[in-house]
């Protein structure tokens, strides 16, 4: 399982020190591409190296508060269906607790904003991923 840390920001919060829900998708996004670069399907140094991924669908759920100076834990799984990139993530914040979780879908684009099929290493990345449960 992949896990990515965070500590929350003082201009990630609102005027009660509270993160502002549309930090979490920034949060996820974050994750996901540390996930990537982990497994060698971005590499910083070269542009376009690695397939351009339209967001399809985005759906979070916030089931408790976050606040300044919190130290997130983000668990990431991934897995492919058909030519869609699933993300699921778990984000815990104080005392290991679950704050909020949340999916996101991808497709493959071309440079043209054609769809394009799946990588054969994003497949292969995803294979070796063990989806736990369901979190959404």
């Amino acid at each position: 399982m992949f896990i990515h840390r965070h500590k929350v920001q003082f201009y990630e919060t609102d005027l009660m020190g509270i993160v502002h829900h549309s930090n979490y998708l920034r949060f996820y996004e974050e994750a996901r591409v540390l996930w990537a670069h982990s497994r060698g399907l971005i590499d910083y140094q070269k542009p376009g190296s690695a397939s351009h991924f339209a967001v399809y669908e985005t759906q979070v759920k916030h089931l408790k508060p976050t606040f300044f100076g919190d130290d997130l834990e983000i668990e990431v799984q991934a897995r492919t269906e058909g030519n869609r990139l699933i993300f699921q993530y778990r984000l815990r914040g104080r005392n290991g607790e679950v704050c909020s979780v949340a999916q996101t879908v991808h497709v493959p684009l071309g440079l043209d904003l054609k769809l394009l099929r799946l990588s054969a290493e994003i497949k292969a990345a995803t294979e070796k991923e063990q989806w736990t449960e369901t979190w959404l």
